[in-house]
Formats: C-alpha cells, structure tokens, sequence
C-alpha cells in the first residue's frame, strides 16, 4: 500500500512538472503569431479586392469518410477529396464478388508542419515621405499606398504538383497562426489606413508598408490512390509512398505593417 501511495505522489508530482512546461510553450506559440500594434488589417480599407484563389478545405461526404477511414495515409487534398465526394460508387451498385480497382492518380496527400514563424515586415511595397526638414512647426504624414503593388509567395524547394502542395501548406499555416494567408496578397492604390504620424520641424518623417508573411516549413506525402471494391467493401490503397521536405513564404492577405522613422 505505502509502495502504491509513494508512486502515485511521484505521477502527481511529474505532472504538476511537465504540465505548466507544456502549457509555457503552448503560449509562447501563440504569442508568437499575435499581431503587433502596428500590423493592420486592411480588408475594408483596401482599393483592390483579394479574391482567394485556394482552394478551401471540403467537408468530406460520408462515403469519403468511410474510405478515408481505409486508407493507410491521411487524405487532406482537397481536389482529392473533391473527387471522392463526387463519386457514384453505392453498396447497391456493386455486384457481389465483383473485384475491381480504379486508379485514381498520383496525389500530394497530406502536409506535416514542423515549423512555423511570422515574419512582419517580409515584403516592402510602399514608402511615405513628409520633408519637414525646412519646417518648424509640426506636420503630419499618413499612410497610403501609391499604386498597386502585389506580394507573392514563392516555395524555395522544388516539389511535384506544386499547387496542390501549396494549398495544403496554406491549410495548415492558417490553422496553426489563425491568419488570412494567400500566395497571392495585392495592396490597392490610394488604400489608407493608419495613425497620423506626427513629424517635427527640421525633420524627415519615413514610413514604410509592409506586407507580412508567414514561413512554413514541413513534409509533404505523395502516394499513388487506388479505389479498390471487393464484394460488397470498397476501400482505397496508397502506393508508392513518398516523402519530401518542403519550405515557403505564404503572405497574409489584406495585412500591412506599418514602420515610422523620424529623423
């Protein structure tokens, strides 16, 4: 009995040790993906209309669920899963002892992510200037964006089905950091937003407006996707399975950091 109480004070103990380090870094995380005072959303504000191009993650049909559920690897593609949703295969339609199987291609299945990290000024795409060196009495300066100017994303490795990685890296990204993010983020001319920066006699006010990013980093899987029916099951079967490490900037979409220097 006292062997018994004596283990069970050292799982208490371990936990009261390991929890609050879980939980530190679990925060640390999220802080990390807070924005800053001075990133703003300019989704109303903005002259050019970001429409998505991505895209989004389905809801998959009961019957995709059910062959998801078979398959050895996880299924998160979407074009993938697009076209299981719209798929006519039903328990009556298949003969009994019938054996088929339909090929249905090679897939980017899945994207893991080991590490992800904002960076808040990742791309420079308008500058405000307001000469107030001859000056003496204060003057102000706003920002608003001169012209059109488009930041994209890149991958920086070379990968098979470029697009379908992409979206799954931006899937992933936007769960992780709760971010817009977009391979494609455009800022419109005469978008305005912002305090008025105050900028004194016998300087030169500069502010910059940047367009953020976030940086992914992870594995994608490929596999070969097989539809398989035997009796009455049907089930799919993966492959040829591969792995390949991927990284990449993905911008956030409709965002502007906003960077004031007075000298």
């Amino acid at each position: 009995m006292r062997s018994f109480v004596f283990i069970a004070s050292l799982l208490l103990l371990s936990t009261s040790i390991i929890m609050p380090e879980t939980v530190q870094a679990d925060e640390e995380e999220n802080d990390s993906f807070s924005k800053p005072d001075h990133v703003y959303d300019i989704a109303r504000e903005n002259t050019y209309s970001n429409t998505s191009r991505e895209l989004p993650e389905l809801e998959p049909s009961e019957l995709t669920k059910d062959l998801q559920e078979t398959a050895e690897e996880k299924i998160d593609n979407p074009e993938l899963v697009a076209m299981l949703n719209e798929s006519a295969i039903k328990d009556s339609k298949i003969p009994f002892g019938v054996n088929a199987s339909i090929y249905l291609g090679k897939w980017a299945l899945n994207y893991d992510s080991d590490d992800t990290e904002v960076n808040w000024e990742y791309e420079n795409i308008n500058t405000n200037e307001q000469d107030n060196r001859g000056g003496d009495t204060v003057v102000s300066l706003q920002y608003k964006q001169t012209q059109n100017k488009e930041a994209k994303g890149e991958l920086n490795s070379d990968v098979p089905q470029l697009e379908g990685v992409k979206n799954l890296m931006r899937m992933k990204a936007a769960e992780k950091t709760s971010l817009p993010l977009s391979f494609s983020s455009t800022i419109g001319q005469g978008t305005e937003v912002g305090p008025n920066y105050q900028v004194e006699g016998k300087k030169l006010g500069v502010l910059h407006g940047h367009v953020p990013a976030v940086h992914e980093k992870g594995t994608v899987t490929y596999g070969e996707v097989y539809v398989k029916m035997k009796g009455n099951k049907r089930f799919l079967e993966v492959q040829n399975i591969e792995k390949q490490a991927v990284d990449g900037w993905i911008p956030v979409k409709d965002h502007v950091t906003l960077t004031y220097r007075n000298g």
